[in-house]
Order: C-alpha cells, then sequence, then structure tokens
C-alpha cells in the first residue's frame, strides 16, 4: 500500500472524502468519495495532510495551488480562476507540478495539462412541468467580490439582476445564500473592512439592504425543485471550460436555468439545455421571454436537459469521469 495526501483549503480529518458528514452539502463530496475508492483499488491509500502526518508519501494532490517548495511528487487539482485565487494564475508555480489537472480548455495539451471539469454526481429529474414549482425566478449564490478587477466579473451583474427584481417584478423573484444581509462590497482589503463595518452596524441596526433576500438554504434542490427559473451566473464570464456546478445543480433538479460564463458553453452543453442570456440585451428581455414561455415550452426544455444528462457528452462532467481521470493519469505517471 502507498500513501498519498489531498491538501488545500482547509481539508482536514477526511471529512471531504465522507458523504455522511454534516459539511456535504448538496452530495458535493462524492466525487472525492469516490476518487479515494478508485485510488483504494489501485493499492493507494488517500487522506487528507492532517491524517497522513507520519507517513512516507508517494504524492499529494493539491487542491488550488500550495506556496512552498515542493518536496515530493506534487500534482494539481486547479479549480479555482486566478482572479479569485491569484497563484492559480502563476505559471512558475504550475511547474512546481508534475501534471495540473485543470477546467481551462486553453491549456489542455494532451500531456501535462490534463482537462477535468467541476465534478457532479449525474441524476436526472422526473419531467414535472409547472407542477408544483410555485416560485417563478430564483438565484442562489453568496454575496462576494472579485479580488481583482475585470471587464468579465459577473458579481455587479448577479446585482443588477437581483435589483431588476426588486424593482419591476418583486412578487416573481427569490434571491438565497450567505452574505445578502449587507449591502455589495469589493474584494479587496478595503472590502473586508466595508463587510466588517456593515456587520458591526448590523448587530444595532436591522439592516435589509435586498429585500429579496430569503435566507440561507441547506440544499440548493429544495429551492431549485420549486422553482421554474434560476439566474445561474459563473463569477466570471468569457473563460473557456470554466463550467462550474451552478448549471448542473439547474439540471438536477428540473430547473430552466438562465446562464452566462464561459465563452465555449456551446461546445460542452447543447444550447438548448438552457437559456443563453447573450442572446438578450437586457434583463428586462430575459423576463419577458422567460414570462411568455408555455409549460409545454418548459415541458421541451425539462426533457433536452434529462437526454443530455443521460448522455455521453454528460459523462465528462460526472464523479466517474473526474475519479477515473485523476486516479489513472497519476497512477500511470508514478508507475504504481
Amino acid at each position: 500500500m502507498r500513501f498519498a495526501a489531498l491538501c488545500g483549503n482547509g481539508l482536514i480529518k477526511n471529512s471531504i472524502f465522507d458523504t455522511a458528514s454534516p459539511e456535504n452539502r448538496d452530495n458535493c463530496f462524492a466525487p472525492y468519495a469516490l476518487l479515494k475508492e478508485k485510488f483504494h483499488v489501485s493499492d493507494i491509500q488517500i487522506d487528507t495532510v492532517d491524517e497522513s502526518q507520519g507517513r512516507t508519501l508517494a504524492f499529494e494532490l493539491h487542491q488550488d495551488v500550495q506556496h512552498g517548495t515542493k518536496t515530493i511528487i506534487s500534482y494539481l487539482l486547479m479549480f479555482e480562476t486566478e482572479f479569485v485565487k491569484i497563484e492559480n494564475g502563476d505559471a512558475a508555480e504550475w511547474s512546481k507540478y508534475r501534471k495540473i489537472f485543470t477546467w481551462n480548455d486553453d491549456l489542455i495539451d494532451g500531456d501535462r495539462f490534463v482537462k477535468i471539469n467541476f465534478p457532479n454526481p449525474i441524476q436526472v429529474h422526473p419531467i414535472d412541468g409547472f407542477a408544483n414549482r410555485n416560485q417563478f425566478c430564483c438565484l442562489i449564490s453568496s454575496n462576494k467580490a472579485l479580488y481583482v478587477r475585470d471587464d468579465r466579473d459577473l458579481y455587479p451583474e448577479r446585482v443588477k439582476v437581483i435589483r431588476w427584481f426588486e424593482m419591476h417584478a418583486p412578487n416573481d423573484f427569490d434571491l438565497y445564500g450567505v452574505g445578502w444581509d449587507v449591502p455589495m462590497v469589493r474584494g479587496n482589503l478595503l472590502g473586508k473592512l466595508e463587510r466588517r463595518f456593515w456587520r458591526a452596524l448590523g448587530r444595532m441596526v436591522k439592516l435589509h439592504p435586498f429585500p429579496s433576500f430569503r435566507g440561507k438554504v441547506a440544499h440548493k434542490r429544495d429551492v431549485l425543485m420549486k422553482t421554474r427559473f434560476a439566474i445561474c451566473y459563473e463569477n466570471v464570464r468569457d473563460l473557456p471550460g470554466y463550467i462550474t456546478e451552478k448549471i448542473f445543480d439547474c439540471f438536477f433538479s428540473g430547473c430552466v436555468p438562465v446562464y452566462w460564463g464561459a465563452s465555449n458553453i456551446t461546445d460542452h452543453i447543447p444550447a438548448d439545455c438552457f437559456i443563453d442570456r447573450r442572446q438578450f440585451r437586457d434583463t428586462c428581455e430575459v423576463y419577458n421571454f422567460l414570462k411568455a414561455m408555455t409549460e409545454q415550452e418548459f415541458i421541451g426544455y425539462q426533457q433536452r436537459i434529462a437526454a443530455f444528462l443521460q448522455s455521453d457528452a454528460a459523462y465528462p462532467f460526472g464523479s466517474e469521469f473526474f475519479a477515473e481521470t485523476i486516479v489513472t493519469t497519476i497512477v500511470q505517471d508514478i508507475g504504481a
């Protein structure tokens, strides 16, 4: 038996491999549980770094770039963009890794940079039309901001959508997530100070800066199964291959997403499975399109989504592809 460690992002106590963990929100740990199983089949035991103390490690697998000199063989799972984690855009840091698994289609070279997607336990929702979908449209997200300025930043675009609905169609929109009990703030140091100020003020005065805010949700599926449409914007637009779990959260719940993000989204997901925000001038046009949609047209979206999820085209976004790609690549590389 060889040993390995999964490092980064505060991962401890093997919780990321445990689907019974209370931290396993929306079953996001399922791909990692499968990853651990597949490594075990290859006679490799992978644990979080704290559980690996004192062992001689065959390699480390890092979630996003980790600082420091790599003294053993290391591989990189580069999921976060450089706009959120600056180190992920540093080519000097990349040089410390034997292989890099990434969503970034521009980097894939068939050798050192290996294509991987944000993994999802694929599931197909029954075709139910408007039945039990009493909520018209929602947005589930955190009130955050990029650390660096960039024209492709979609955090402000989410806020624009929220404000439009609150002003023009408040009964057709619900906002869920974390941090919406304070106004939108910047993502730099000044933003941190602003957030502290609003938090402190909120302890003295009840703040309600976003009237559409309904609070946190334990499971996004609980909301999306009751909602017809969801505003589904990535953190950053026009990054080829940057397709996170957001659109799939909608698919798995039979909710039709209004998507804005990856420049080549239709290379990976059929265009008739979602509403492409790029095809509309503004939120008003999107809203009018949604309101005019008949139940039969809505069912058509659900049917196409279900067909996609059951097709080979969806396999690269599933847990099996994620685990198999990583394990096969690393095992071949180290000769295990």
